[in-house]
Order: structure tokens, then sequence, then C-alpha cells
């Protein structure tokens, strides 16, 4: 059964298999549109039930075979041995499945209704006792009545065999054309069918396609991945169908030219004689009619009577008679996005500027309006040009920067004045860029290059050049940003502008990056009246960030006048960075709540403008913040909604995405996955000479080890990611924030000398120029971690308070702070400290498990089971382990509590177990008593 890769339907695919796990009767009804993926998730489920050991009878039934009596049966028992089992039947019943067969010649009475079933529960039953059975029928809706009456008798008749039925079915809103004479025999609907006929079962009603799965089917299927705005298009064509979408794509890849503003998709080769038929019965108007609903973005009957004139309405009521136009009160649109497409690429291209030209006059939005003047012109047009700019303006801060980035190049077409269209294909990039259509922007802005040899311009063009490169290939962003100082003309504020895109992409060369920040905040010396506010804002807070990497100063009044600078409204390169170097400032100082409002502030506002394009950038980094702080349960959207922003054509953030997604399978338990995910990226960051990011991965696999802990191999990893830090003269220690887990690597690996130095020289050293509280904290848990290596108990002990009462107070950090508990509570233990020790490693597991932390709750549950003695009342559950079980004892099955609590199925199965062990129950059936039990036992 083996078949194309499941894309989107992960969770349906979970919960079949939750279903088939069983062993009782059970049914998984797949129901859905043509084309929607239900044969997709049939042929997975049944690979899955095969793997886990099932034996699987399956049949497709076909519109061919539907009036055939008994071919789906037929079918279904062909090669399972059936003439042995048939000798074991009672008489009647062998003769009655024989004849149906054809192994025997007709009976001379007809057989008693249910015989047949009868004898099909027979054998459903001996098979079941060999081996666990799925029964699966795709497209039941062809299915032969005699076989679904007979298969609908027999599973009425089962009781605990192990017996599951997995069947797809076309929705009956789509399936008109599987029986056309039925009426109210449709058995689509059948309350008696093969349907309904278990009364343990799972039906799943398969929807649309989200934009990112979407994206991920396209890219897997056709090898490529197409700009985020056609993408979000072609989803809104298709309404979200696989089937539709990859026919489209398809026809996409095929375009020698890309698609104009407001342009229908290509028509699939395949599709265009059946729509073309289909539509040869129409009138003039008619097709005209279907012609003008297929242009315009708010199309109504008003608007087609003042384009066609007295016989509109007529016109509309043939197109909808004929079912290529339906209406939604005074709004109309295309029953098919074929029919849009066709009559769109059939009409002659002179018809189409002349309705263009009518559009634009009865527009009265002016992007509209615009985008049909645009459609409409001929040759270059100055006036038209500057039309359409302003238009694309509108557009951009209406929330639509696809639309605008359109209409700039439409106007960039129009103009021949080199210098206006270089700043129109400028604009055109930028607004690609927020759109999400990277590789779009770089296309634009190599075409203004080449207009512009010198001056401002070009040093401008070369700058939105570098901000887009940078993601992808920074070596080469530099390049142009070097390139740029050469076409400032003298201008300080320009030059400004330029140091600081050095500063914040000088990853590569730190030394010259950290020149750039300072030499930004000079230049604009006695210019400040001549520059943005978020220039300055953006100089101040990136020199204070620079002088923090190197470990120099601690800015404080400078990061604060930053603040108070910006705006935070701009769209700019200097507002974005300034927005992201005071959120990296504000967590080096400890203030994680205001970074966290800083990155939440900036969320809404590309959101509100349509900017998701920039949202992978500033995702990953608020992931972060929150699982610092505790939020772990936004940490986990903010990772995902970067990872579905990547599936929908974001590609040039892959790498940021993963790492995201990484840190919350690191995070939440799942090391192996989290382990092969950053390997991947690692080995690759670090061929491309990435020490910035391979310095990010380093850190991230070291703790996924040390996690286990596998000390050693943690070990390996950290140093790697240090030699990184050191290489870019990074002296910040809290940067990549991983020498807290080299010196615990150290010291569980036997490397005391390497963990003092870094204490020492990495830690303490800094702490003492900086006094930042993360640094300190690092610094007193990593003495405690030596001073308990050498035997020192009472002066560990000491030192993990002072490292307690940082994470507590100055600088909240839940999972550091359990962190620190499970390791004074193990020295405690050592201490001989029995009540100490148990009270902070069940305070560890306690945390650990609210926060969904499965190693490390598990680590902390094993070091308190080696206290011995009863577990302290009212303790035993986590508040996220007792959430977990009221939602099991409620019904809930393992993917619905996942996804109400938002986190993965992994987690919901490890803390359900969790609950079992501390209740010492073993099974679900135990579960409510026990839960009952345990809260009386906590409140009493």
């Amino acid at each position: 059964m083996t078949g194309d890769p499941i894309v989107g339907r992960e969770a349906e695919r979970e919960s079949i298999r939750v279903v088939l796990r069983g062993d009782r009767p059970a049914l998984v009804l797949i129901d859905g549109e043509a084309g929607i993926g239900k044969s997709t998730l049939w042929s997975a489920a049944l690979d899955d039930a095969s793997a886990d050991g099932r034996r699987i009878l399956a049949w497709r039934a076909s519109a061919a075979e539907r009036d055939i009596a008994f071919a789906g049966l037929s079918g279904l028992f062909d090669g399972s041995d059936l003439g042995g089992r048939l000798d074991r039947l009672a008489e009647p019943r062998r003769r009655a499945l024989q004849a149906a067969f054809g192994l025997i010649e007709m009976l001379p009475q007809p057989t008693q209704p249910g015989v047949i079933g009868l004898a099909v529960a027979d054998v459903l039953r001996g098979l079941g006792h060999e081996q666990r059975i799925v029964v699966a029928i795709d497209d039941l809706q062809w299915l032969d009545r005699a076989s679904e009456e007979a298969l609908a008798f027999a599973a009425r008749r089962l009781r605990g065999e192990p017996v599951a039925f997995v069947v797809a079915r076309r929705s009956a809103a789509t399936s008109d054309e599987s029986r056309p004479e039925q009426g109210p025999d449709d058995r689509s609907a059948a309350d008696d069918g093969l349907a309904s006929a278990v009364e343990l079962d799972q039906r799943i009603e398969l929807g649309p396609l989200s934009v990112g799965a979407l994206g991920r089917l396209l890219h897997e299927r056709l090898g490529s991945a197409l700009p985020r705005p056609i993408l979000v298009r072609l989803h809104k064509a298709c309404s979200g169908n696989p089937f539709i979408a990859l026919e489209i794509g398809r026809s996409i890849q095929g375009r020698p030219t890309a698609l104009s503003p407001g342009e229908p998709f290509p028509v699939p080769p395949d599709a265009g004689a059946l729509v073309r038929d289909h539509l040869s019965p129409l009138s003039r108007d008619a097709r005209r009619s279907l012609l003008i609903v297929a242009m315009s973005a708010e199309p109504g009957l008003e608007l087609v009577e003042r384009i066609i004139g007295p016989g509109a309405a007529g016109a509309v009521d043939e197109a909808a008679a004929l079912g290529v136009i339906v209406g939604n009160g005074r709004r109309l649109r295309a029953a098919h996005p074929l029919y849009a497409s066709i009559a769109h690429s059939d009409a002659p291209p002179g018809e189409r500027r002349a309705l263009h030209a009518a559009l634009a006059e009865a527009a009265d939005d002016p992007v509209e309006r615009a985008i049909h003047l645009a459609a409409s012109a001929e040759g270059n047009s100055a006036d038209a040009a500057d039309a359409l700019a302003a238009a694309a303006r509108i557009g951009r801060s209406r929330g639509a920067p696809s639309v605008a980035a359109d209409l700039f190049d439409r106007a960039a077409d129009l103009d021949r004045d080199e210098r206006r269209r270089t700043a129109l294909l400028v604009e055109g990039a930028e607004a690609a860029m927020a759109a999400g259509d990277a590789d779009g922007a770089e296309a634009r802005l190599r075409v203004a290059l080449g207009i512009i040899p010198a001056g401002g311009q070009r040093a401008r063009t070369l700058l939105a050049l570098g901000d887009i490169v940078y993601v992808q290939r920074p070596h080469e962003a530099l390049e142009l940003l070097v390139e740029a100082l050469d076409h400032t003309d003298g201008d300080p504020v320009l030059e400004a502008l330029v140091q600081a895109h050095i500063s914040g992409m000088a990853d590569m060369d730190p030394t010259r990056g950290y020149r750039s920040a300072l030499a930004a905040v000079e230049l604009l010396v006695g210019n400040e009246e001549r520059a943005e506010p978020d220039q300055i804002a953006c100089g101040l807070l990136d020199r204070a960030f620079h002088w923090l990497l190197a470990g120099e100063r601690l800015a404080v009044g400078d990061i604060d006048r930053g603040l108070a600078l910006m705006r935070g409204t701009e769209n700019s390169f200097v507002s974005r960075r300034a927005q992201e170097v005071a959120e990296r400032c504000l967590f080096h100082l400890g203030r994680l709540r205001e970074a966290i409002a800083l990155d939440e502030a900036e969320y809404r506002r590309l959101t509100e403008s349509g900017q998701v394009g920039l949202l992978p950038a500033l995702l990953p980094s608020l992931s972060i913040l929150q699982f610092m702080a505790g939020d772990w349960a936004d940490a986990r959207r903010s990772a995902q909604e970067c990872v579905d922003l990547v599936d929908q054509g974001e590609l040039a953030w892959l790498d940021r995405a993963r790492m995201a997604k990484a840190r919350v399978l690191a995070f939440d338990g799942d090391l192996a996955g989290a382990r092969a995910m950053a390997t991947d990226a690692v080995v690759r960051q670090e061929a491309d000479g990435d020490r910035w990011e391979g310095a990010i991965f380093r850190a991230l696999l070291g703790f996924i080890e040390l996690s286990i802990p596998n000390p050693r191999a943690a070990l390996d990893h950290l140093l790697k990611a240090l030699d990184h830090a050191d290489a870019m003269a990074i002296v910040l220690p809290t940067q990549f924030r991983f020498l807290g887990d080299l010196v615990e690597a150290a010291v569980l690996a036997g490397e005391l000398d390497l963990a003092e130095r870094i204490v020492a020289e990495r830690l303490e050293a800094p702490a003492t120029r900086i006094p930042l509280p993360w640094i300190r904290a690092m610094a007193a848990r990593g003495r405690g971690f030596l001073a308990a290596a050498d035997g020192r108990l009472p002066e560990a002990l000491a030192w993990f308070d002072q490292a307690v009462d940082v994470f507590e107070v100055e600088m909240p950090m839940p999972f550091e702070r359990a962190r620190t508990l499970l390791a004074r509570g193990q020295v405690a233990r050592r201490a001989d400290r029995r009540r100490a020790a148990r009270d902070d490693l069940e305070a560890a597991e306690a945390a650990f498990g609210a926060l969904g932390a499965r190693a490390w709750s598990d680590r902390a549950a094993e070091s308190a089971s080696r206290i011995g003695g009863r577990r302290s009342a009212g303790r035993s559950l986590t508040p996220s382990e007792r959430r977990v079980a009221e939602l099991a004892v409620a019904g809930r099955s393992n993917l619905e509590i996942a996804a109400e609590l938002v986190i993965s199925v992994r987690t919901v199965e490890s803390q359900l177990s969790a609950v079992y062990r501390k209740l010492d129950i073993r099974s679900r059936s135990m579960l409510r008593e026990a839960l009952a039990a345990s809260s009386e036992g906590a409140t009493g």
C-alpha cells in the first residue's frame, strides 16, 4: 500500500493508529471531497497497521463495478486462503458464500437475507483468532450494495474479535456522480450501511490542507518551493485541496513568465479540454460575466451590470444554471478556479485589456483601480507608474505586501526614468521580502543594481540586497555592505547607516562588526537632526550590545536611551535592528519580561501589517525567551509557527526553524529527534563556515547529551561551541549560554581542571567587569559542582543556594532553578540531609513536570527514589500531570489531550506513565479512583 508520503495529515494518521492498536471491533471512516487526500491517508493507515502486525484485507471500489453484486467482497477475500475456511462453515453459509463468489453455480432457491453476512462474520472470526485483522475499503460510495450489506451484517455480529474496518468515502456533497439516480436511497448518508455498523469508531472528516502543509506537499512532490505570496493565492484558489493544488502547481512550473497581479492560475493541461467543453454552451455575455467575475476582486451583479449592460442578470443566470458561477448574497464567484482560469486564458488580449479598463473605471478602491489600470496599459506611462506606486504603498500599509510588490513591479516596467525605476524596484523588493518572497526580492535588487552604477541610490540598493542575502549567505552579504561604503558620497548619515548594517551582519568578522558599531554612533554626532530616531536608537543599542559581547562595559544608560527613542512602527532595517539588539540587551541584563514584551509588540506589528515574511527572524528568539521565562506552551507555539512559515515557502529561514523545533524536542524530552535535527543542521552550517550558527547548534547538542546524561558526548559538543565563540571573539558568557552546561559536563566527565578554568576565567572574571545575573548564577552553580566533586558538601550547598536565589528573584528562570534544585538535592542526599534532599528533588521533579521537561523530570524522580521512605503526600502529581490525568479520566485520547494542552503526544504518554508510577496503578481503568484518592490526600 505504500505510496506518497503523508503531508499535513499527521494528526489524523496518529488518531487512526491509536484506534487500530486496540483488540476490539472498530471502524475508522475517512470522509472528504474528491482530491482531498482520503486515499493517501487510507493507504498510510494500512501501512501502519501492517507494520503493527495486522493482516490486511483491502479493496479499492470503482464506479465500473458498483452494480456487480459481491465484486467488493470477492476482492477483499481474494488471496486469503478462503478455500480451507469455507469448508469449516455450516453448509447453508458455505454454499451461499461460494455462490456469491462464483465458485459454484447459482443456488436454485434465493439465499435468505443475512446468510452471506453470517458466513462473512464466521470467516472474519476465524481470521481474527489467528491474527488481528483490518478490512479496508477505499471509495466506499462505489462499493456494490450486496457487498456492503454483507459486510455491515457481519460487522454488527462481531463482539470481542480483533477486526477493524478502515473505509474511505467521498462526502455526500461531492459524490453525486457516483450514483446519479439515487436520491433518498443514497448510501453515503445511510444509517444501516457499513459506516454505522460498529459502535466503537473514529470518524475523520478531512478538511483542506493548511497553507504550510500545502507548501510542504508541493515541495516534496514537485521538487520546488513556491514563493509564499503565490502559495497563499494558490491555497485560496484550490481551497486547500491537494490534488487541485498539485495540478495547478505543475502548470505554474511550466510557465515561462510569472503570474501578473490578479491573473488567474494556469489550467492543468489534462483539465483544459474538459473545462472548455463544459463552458462551450455559454453565450458571449454569459462568458463575459464569468470573465468579469474572474478578473475582479469584489465581483457582484451590480458590477457585471455596469460593464455588460441590461442583459447582465440573464447572463449571470445562464452561467449559474450551468454551474460555473455561484452567488452568496450580492457576491459572485467562479464555482471552481479552473473555470476562471479557462475564461481568462481563452479571452483575446484586447478583450482582457478593455475589461480591465472598464473595471478600473468602476473600481472605488485605489489599489484595485491601479491593478486594472496596470493590466490595461500599453507601453510606457509615467502617470500610470505614479498611480501604481501610490496604490502599492496603500496596499502595503493595509497589510498586503505581496500585492504591493506586484504593483511596484508593474510601475517599474512603465517608468523609463532610471532613478525612479530603481527606487520602485527597491520598494518592490522590500515589499516582496515582507511578503516572504526572498528570491523575488533579491531578483528585483539585482536588476536595480544593473541600472544605477554609483552614488547614494546604489548604496541603499546594496544595503537592501545585503539584508536579504545575509540570511543564507552572510559572507556575500558583508561584501555587498563593504561595497556600499564606496557609494555614500560623503554623507555621514548614509555612511552611518551602512556601518549599522555591517555591525549587524559581520558575524564572520566580529572585529569589523565591533568597529562599525562604534563608527555608526560617531558619524551621527552633530548630525542627529538629519537622522531618524530609529537610526539613533539602533546606533546606541548596537554599540552597547557590542560592548557587552566583548565583555568591556555595561552601558545601561545607552540601552535605556535607545529604548526610549525606538518608535516601533517602521519597516526599515534600523528599526528592525534596534528592536533585535534591544531584546538581546534586555535579556543580558536579566530583564526577560521586558524582552518578551518587546518581541510580542513587534510580532503584533508585523502580523497586523501582513509582513509575515519577517516573522521567521523574530519567532526563534521569542521562543527562546519564552522557554527561559517558563512560558513553555507559548514557546512551543512560537517555534511551531516558525516551522509553519518555513513550510509556507520561507525556506531562507529553514535552519532557524529547525533550531527552534529541535529546541522544543530537546526540552520536551524527545532527545533522539532533537539530536537528529540539530546534527543535520550543524554539519551544514560548519561546512559553510558559519561559526555563529555552528555555536548555537553545538550548544544545543551539548544540552541534549547532558539531558541523558552522556557527559563525555556533551563535553565534545560544548568544547566545539567554545571554539566557535572564541574564533568570533565572543567573550560574553550570556551570548550563547552554554558555559554552565560545559562546567556540569566537565565535572560529570571527571575533567575537574577544565571545569575550574571555565568557572574562573570564563564566568567569574567577566562577572567582575559585567555582573550580569545569569553569569553570577552559573558561576555559583559551577562552584557548587566543583565543591561537590571535591567532597566539600556544605560549601557546595551554599553555592547552590546563591544560584537558586538568582533564578528565583533577580532573573526568574523556572527550568534553570529546577536544575539547580536537582543538583542541590543530590548533594543534600550525599550529605545525609534526607528531608532537605527530598524537598529539593520533589520540587525539581514538580517544576520539570509542570514545564513538560520529560527527561529532566525522570532524572529528578530517579534521584528522589534513591532516598527511600514514603514520598510526600499531596506533592505526588505535578500540576501538568494532574491536568493530563483529569483529561484522561474524562475520556480524552492521548492525541486530544496533546492538542488541548499544546504538547506532544509523547509528552502526554510520559506524563501518564509518571502518573501511573506515582499512583501505583497499571491502567486507565484504575485512574479515576486513584486520582480522586490522590486529591483527597493532598487536601486532607
